[in-house]
């Protein structure tokens, strides 16, 4: 086969997919699929989504007015909101596979630093990493954090091996690892990744095992994403990772140059396909049954692909079911209820009542008599026979004095109002700027009336955003599937935690959020 056109097979089969998406260099994988209990009501359903040209290029299909959902092959309408996965607080592993025989000796400190610092160094907190090098030997490797992922991966070095390695018996050891890899707190959800960099030579040279592996991993959930790069110019062997690819709905890259302006780019674009996948959040009511049924993903307009089918779990939180009234945030959470006082607690309140006011009127009373006391004057003593009376007192008024001038006594402090304490927003822009908000669980902003923050500049809908509160008070903002989008630090999400110093912009009006 001529090189050009093995080139063109090798495109081919990596980018198989549905018929109209191969023939128009795109394809969309559903990767995640979650549903559960929403604090502002009814139900989420979270689909992350990954939309990609046949070379890996993340397409923009952010026009809400293109994206379809199916479920069991009918069109569902409900509103939604469409937000990036690096935007999120979700849960990444990453196992990277990387060939370290004597043939990759002299580009590993290439491949090393370039995925070190476009990959791990820009990755969430929130990924775990294991690096796995295959020779003719395995080996050895965990999931643990992305400092000690980094650290083992800048010491890594070739093993000095000269046969056919491991690949795939690597490979079967990283899924294993997936499978066991566990989150904080337990159950929530987990994207999985595979990275696979090496000239596609293994020593087994089985293509129905190679078959196996990507349907187990596509099963799983877990994407393959290869990079195939032969110092020797071995082309065939590529196929390998292509077919890899391809099974487990991940991506195929050819690397074709030992330098790092050709493994930089290449890098550079598996981390914007992790990071900018989209997360497409359905707000559905109570009433719609959609557990267990599949899903798939429908594009129009300027770009049209659909997507894999995915199967809709159960209702729940973190892999559980909540209780009714529940909802979820991070795990079930029940909503405080409402203390009511009933009849007895009334009786017991307006009984405190007159029994004060009797007190009062009582303190009243008593002060009254006593001044009335102090009024009555002394009793007459009778005068004896051919006394003289007294001549009577005159009560002559004393000069009038005018009274000391007095220096001006200071004007009395007004006492500052209290500071506002706990979640709050502080406004930026508007008509409100400077003003601190209080924020509580269900609290509402939008221009429709009624709306806690009330915002009516043309820009923002009627019930645009809200805020849901857990028990340990921290704050999640939910975008209500609004017109122009909701926005923290800079990025339009349709789900966020909140962070102190966090920055919403919701319409023209920019707001901090101050968790202290």
């Amino acid at each position: 086969m001529r090189p050009a056109s093995w080139v063109i097979a090798a495109a081919l089969l990596v980018g198989a997919g549905p018929a109209h998406a191969q023939e128009s260099g795109s394809r969309a994988v559903v990767d995640q699929v979650t549903l559960e209990p929403a604090s502002i009501g009814g139900q989420r359903l979270h689909v992350h989504l990954s939309a990609l040209s046949l070379q890996g290029q993340v397409l923009d299909v952010l026009d809400s007015k293109s994206v379809k959902l199916l479920v069991n092959g009918s069109r569902l309408d409900a509103p939604f909101g469409i937000g990036r996965y690096g935007a999120t607080s979700s849960d990444t592993a990453i196992v990277i596979i990387v060939q370290s025989s004597i043939d990759y000796a002299e580009v590993l400190p290439v491949i090393v630093d370039a995925l070190d610092q476009n990959v791990l160094a820009v990755s969430s907190d929130r990924t775990q990493v294991a690096i796995l090098p295959y020779g003719e030997s395995l080996g050895a490797g965990k999931l643990g954090s992305l400092k000690a992922a980094r650290k083992k991966l800048g010491s890594l070095t070739s093993d000095g091996s000269v046969g056919d390695p491991l690949l795939l018996d690597t490979l079967e050891r990283a899924l294993g690892m997936l499978k066991k890899a566990k989150t904080d707190p337990v159950g929530r959800p987990l994207r999985k990744i595979v990275v696979v960099i090496g000239d596609g030579r293994d020593s087994s040279a089985d293509r129905d095992r190679v078959i196996r592996i990507g349907t187990r991993a596509a099963k799983d959930d877990v994407r393959i994403h290869t990079f195939a790069y032969s110092p020797r110019d071995l082309r065939r062997p590529l196929l390998l990772l292509g077919e890899l690819s391809k099974r487990s709905l991940g991506t195929f890259r050819w690397v074709r140059g030992a330098r790092t302006d050709s493994w930089t780019p290449a890098f550079q674009q598996l981390q914007a396909e992790i990071a900018r996948q989209l997360v497409l959040t359905f707000y559905l009511p109570n009433d719609e049954d959609l557990s267990n049924k599949k899903l798939k993903i429908v594009t129009t307009g300027r770009v049209e692909v659909t997507s894999n089918e995915h199967k809709i779990p159960e209702v729940g939180c973190a892999g559980q079911p909540c209780e009714p009234g529940a909802y979820c945030v991070d795990r079930c959470v029940s909503p405080r209820a409402e203390s009511g006082r009933g009849v007895l607690g009334w009786v017991v309140v307006v009984g405190g009542i007159i029994v004060g006011a009797i007190v009062l009127l009582g303190v009243i009373g008593w002060f009254i008599t006593k001044r009335q006391q102090a009024a009555v004057a002394q009793p007459s003593v009778p005068l004896a026979p051919g006394s003289v009376p007294p001549a009577p007192v005159v009560k002559t008024k004393p000069p009038k004095s005018k009274p000391p001038k007095l220096a001006p006594a200071p004007p009395a402090s007004i006492a500052p109002p209290a500071p506002i304490t706990g979640p709050r927003f502080y406004v930026m822009t508007g008509p409100r700027t400077g003003e601190e908000i209080a924020l509580r669980h269900g609290f509402l902003i939008g221009k429709a009336p009624g709306c806690d923050l009330l915002i009516d500049d043309g820009y923002t809908s009627g019930h645009h955003a809200q805020i849901g509160m857990d028990h340990f008070g921290n704050c999640r903002i939910y975008d209500r599937g609004s017109t122009n989008g909701s926005f923290v630090n800079g990025v339009r999400t349709t789900e966020y935690v909140l962070e102190h110093g966090n920055t919403v912009k919701i319409g023209s009006t920019e707001l901090r959020f101050l968790a202290q």
